[in-house]
């Protein structure tokens, strides 16, 4: 085959992945989309082992020296036109094609990556790098399983470890201080959640496993209904009886059945839980313009207004964007922030409600503990005590009742490049690379854990596992964790996720399994402008609702705010570019799914094995002599 149709295979798979992604893709094209590219590899892969035969069979010759020349020219190093030598079935080799796949799958996993997140140039020219390392980092593990499967696992099981390498990956890739899970495959599924109502019990690398496997099937269809045309032969090689026919089938099933088990799930599935209304307000400030000119007290007051066209006496929260409050605090004054009080003042009206906002704040970290993450020096004061703090992007919920210390929640999981500079704490050099999205930039400080807010009545809130916002003195410990004890009557426990966090399968199951019963996302993704980028962000909150059946209200500065049921369905999407108010009656479900206890079970088990994999191949790799007296003596036991 010639080099230029194995690049244009493997750009094709990179633009089949952009075609089948979210929001406007066709979802069903990410059964296909990686198959060109397993076609790449295998190509490779097959040319690759003849080469290995070729090498291990000279080798394995014990011949007199004088005798070498002689062995050279009837059996070369490297296969010869015309001159095959002992092995008639080896073909010529492209030339460097083993150190060529790296370049093949980049090109891939590059397209991919401009393709479905180039809306991210909008914010900054950065978005190049966020590119090039997150397909870099896709490329080589594809190029490790490739790499291990020359050693191990060379007939068909070796796909195996792909799968292995790859939801490990998807695992780590949500586990460091550069994680970025946007693209993890599984949420292409997320505009169609009819089709997997069975990550109650996966969660998304459940979908990335399926995609995986549907691609591999197509491939083996593919090469087997290749070899019967060719050959004119009833079944492909190895194929243990299955040929073309049979094997379509199989692709097929492996599609359809787990689909249809689903979309009956999805028509049977009944709302469940305690019925309570919830607003959420989308008030249109422009984060490039008018969040520089806009007072705080003309934002709060815009928001305030729209939420008062949909009040009623039932409505128990009002959900409001990320940054809402349009104020940088201190915590121990955020009681007495002016638009803390305006927002209280207006409350009184309405004694019923509670109000969750968004705010940078500031707390003060004492000496002993200035090594935690994000903490930053003040140099205006000598007070030890006042010299060290740390910055939030930060979530409160309000009552009518002033005066008293606010719960809040700071955001845990951080936008690399933005919110968080990757192992800053070892190169501290990099905190001046963060890139200015507007309010405060570098490494923030973060909440080491799920934070839950307990709403037990209209007029009180309490945390778990946040904090209080109040004077230093008189300001209580966050609560004990209410995992897994009933509810009181009227009591409503939510957990807001600030924007990034929504994407984090794992970690917002974490928040469920500590008693979260409601759902809201506070999110600014007017960055992105009117791009795929906050359709994409919206359609991955439609995941979280069905991993964990929980009810989801989603407040989005502008954009896509909406409400989303147990089922993964949208109710009352908001245009992007509009202010508005939506109110909707939501269940607060306190039953688990098997992901909401359990968490990422693949990816958990699927990293330390593919760790051990990669271990084993760098050990053959050094030690090969050693290596193959070793599977000699085992075949010889």
């Amino acid at each position: 085959m010639k080099r230029i149709y194995l690049w244009l295979l493997s750009m094709l798979s990179g633009i089949l992945l952009a075609l089948a992604w979210p929001a406007h893709g066709f979802t069903p094209l990410i059964f296909i989309a990686l198959t060109p590219l397993f076609w790449v590899e295998d190509y490779v892969f097959e040319r690759q082992t003849e080469y290995d035969r070729h090498r291990e069979a000279k080798a394995a010759l014990r011949v007199p020296p004088k005798l070498k020349a002689y062995i050279d020219k009837i059996l070369p190093d490297k296969p010869q036109p015309g001159n095959p030598g002992f092995l008639p079935n080896v073909n010529v080799l492209p030339k460097r094609t083993k150190y060529h796949l790296f370049l093949y799958a980049y090109s891939t996993f590059l397209t991919w990556n401009i393709l479905t997140t180039w809306w991210i140039w909008n914010s900054t020219p950065a978005a190049i790098l966020a590119f090039v390392l997150n397909a870099l980092l896709m490329t080589l593990v594809f190029v490790m399983f490739h790499y291990t499967c020359r050693h191990f696992f060379k007939k068909g099981m070796r796909w195996i470890i792909l799968f292995v390498y790859w939801l490990g990956f998807e695992y780590f890739h949500h586990n460091w201080d550069i994680s970025w899970p946007w693209l993890s495959l599984g949420n292409a599924f997320s505009p169609r959640p009819q089709w997997v109502q069975w990550y109650e019990i996966t969660g998304v690398p459940g979908g990335s496993l399926w995609i995986l496997i549907c691609n591999v099937a197509l491939l083996y269809w593919f090469k087997a209904w290749k070899a019967h045309h060719r050959d004119k032969t009833p079944v492909y090689p190895g194929t243990r009886g299955l040929g073309p026919r049979g094997r379509l089938i199989l692709f097929c099933a492996l599609v359809l059945v787990p689909a249809g088990l689903s979309m009956l799930r999805f028509a049977t599935y009944k709302e469940q839980g305690r019925e309570v209304e919830v607003i959420a307000v989308q008030p249109n400030i422009d984060p490039y313009l008018e969040q520089y000119t806009l007072t705080p007290a003309q934002a709060t007051d815009r928001m305030l207004r729209l939420a008062e066209r949909q009040l009623t006496e039932k409505t128990r929260f009002i959900v409001t964007p990320e940054s809402m409050i349009q104020e940088n605090v201190w915590e121990n004054r955020l009681p007495y922030s002016p638009s803390v009080l305006q927002i209280q003042e207006f409350l009184q009206n309405w004694p019923n409600t509670q109000l969750i906002a968004g705010i940078s704040s500031y707390s003060h970290v004492r000496p002993q503990d200035s090594n935690m993450q994000g903490v930053r020096k003040l140099r205006m004061t000598n007070n030890p005590e006042r010299k060290f703090y740390r910055a939030h992007n930060t979530i409160i919920t309000l009552s009518a009742v002033p005066g008293k210390p606010i719960p809040m929640h700071h955001k845990s999981k951080l936008v690399p490049g933005v919110e968080i500079m990757p192992y800053v704490s070892k190169l501290k050099f990099i905190e001046n690379l963060a890139i200015d999205l507007g309010g405060t930039v570098g490494t923030l400080g973060i909440d080491p854990g799920p934070t839950v807010f307990v709403s037990e009545s209209p007029a009180e809130c309490k945390i778990t596992g946040g904090s209080y916002a109040g004077p230093y003195y008189g300001t209580p410990s966050p609560e004990p964790s209410v995992a897994g004890k009933p509810s009181k009557e009227g009591e409503i426990r939510f957990t807001d996720l600030i924007c990034y966090e929504s994407i984090y399968g794992d970690y917002v199951a974490s928040c469920v399994r500590e008693g979260a019963e409601l759902l809201f996302v506070s999110t600014n993704d007017g960055w992105w402008k009117n791009t795929p980028g906050h359709r994409q962000h919206a359609s991955y909150a439609r995941l979280r609702a069905v991993e964990n059946r929980r009810d989801v209200a989603r407040s989005a500065n502008t954009g896509i705010s909406c409400f989303i049921d147990q089922k993964g369905q949208v109710h009352q999407a908001t245009g992007y570019w509009e202010p508005a108010c939506i109110r909707q009656t939501l269940h607060a479900n306190d039953k688990l799914t098997l992901y909401s206890r359990y968490g990422d079970i693949l990816g958990r088990f699927c990293l330390p094995l593919s760790l051990f994999f990669i271990l084993l191949t760098f050990v053959y790799r050094i030690f090969p002599k050693a290596w193959k007296e070793f599977r000699r003596c085992k075949a010889e036991a």
